[in-house]
């Protein structure tokens, strides 16, 4: 068998390494996907609290190291994840891009500021992928193919209802619609609500490409999270709820009541393949450095989100 690449985990937070285990059912984290990945092995988590790093590195048998550089002179990763509060992460790329690594994966957002997002406008040599976890699953990925090409019409309007910051859930909301719909055109911002300790979750009207009408609206984190996108087509209507667990669908029907009218007929509901998009993230930064693939969510179209969450934060 060849060398196996090596992961390092910068973060022993939730998404890291904490959401789930090694038993556990669903894969959730990134040591849990990299733990599972026959062609990875987990050489190390990275925590300035020492306590729950070592909790975290011990569960996955792993090494703790307290400090980057511990974590690079020890281990020299291929790949290492960045799983930090959302502030650090474009410091940590560009240090993590310098150390050597092969491949980062990063947590969204990359930046929190216009300020950060200027400092990595130049970052290049290394290939990033950035978590926008909908675009590794392969339902999202049907569903944009046949957008662009028309399958179902054209795109009559949308609605995505979330919670807890515009950069920080926002930016999968926006990242989403880009990936569904193009480039933003335009976006007004109609409301705010401080429903965290981080930036404000902002509702907006906006327009895409192929989007004519976006309603972004605000849920309240402390009430609970909310992640849902509403979409009407010509012909068919795609409802993704459960954090986008689930896809509802209607067809366009005849109405068998009223004659002359057009109605959605009765809902076919499926569960998605998000459950799975750790697992799929893993296997796909091992094809980007096999060289063959290329990043599905690069830095450029990670700032990109970015720059139209900015907008809507002015």
């Amino acid at each position: 068998m060849t060398e196996k690449y090596r992961v390092g985990i910068i973060g022993a937070g939730r998404i890291g390494s904490s959401f789930d285990a090694p038993d556990s059912e669903h894969v959730l984290t990134h040591a849990h996907a990299f733990s599972r990945n026959p062609k990875c092995e987990l050489a190390g988590i990275m925590d300035v609290d020492s306590e729950q790093g070592k909790k975290e590195a011990k569960k996955w048998e792993t090494e703790f190291f307290p400090d980057i550089e511990s974590l690079f002179s020890s281990t020299k990763p291929d790949i290492v994840v960045i799983a930090t509060p959302d502030d650090t992460h474009a410091e940590l790329l560009l240090t993590v891009a310098d150390k050597g690594a092969r491949l980062i994966i990063c947590e969204k957002p990359v930046s929190a500021s216009r300020d950060q997002s200027e400092q990595l406008r130049g970052f290049h040599g290394v290939p990033v992928i950035v978590n926008f976890r909908r675009r590794f699953d392969d339902d999202v990925q049907s569903l944009a193919e046949d957008i662009k090409s028309g399958t179902y019409g054209a795109v009559i309007s949308a609605t995505a209802i979330y919670s807890k910051g515009t950069l920080h859930n926002g930016s999968h909301i926006i990242d989403l619609a880009r990936f569904l719909f193009g480039e933003l055109k335009t976006g007004v911002p109609l409301s705010r609500i401080q429903d965290w300790d981080g930036e404000p979750t902002v509702s907006a009207f906006i327009s895409f490409e192929r989007c004519p009408r976006f309603y972004l609206t605000t849920g309240d984190e402390r009430a609970y999270s909310v992640f849902e996108l509403d979409i009407l087509t010509e012909k068919k209507r795609f409802h993704f709820s459960d954090e986008g667990m689930t896809l509802s669908t209607q067809e366009v029907i005849d109405d068998p009541l009223y004659k002359g009218f057009r109605i959605l007929g009765e809902s076919t509901v499926q569960k998605t393949n998000l459950i799975h998009a750790m697992e799929n993230i893993a296997e796909h930064a091992v094809r980007v450095l096999d060289g063959s693939e290329e990043s599905r969510a690069t830095l450029e179209n990670a700032l990109k989100t970015q720059d139209a969450c900015f907008r809507l934060l002015e």
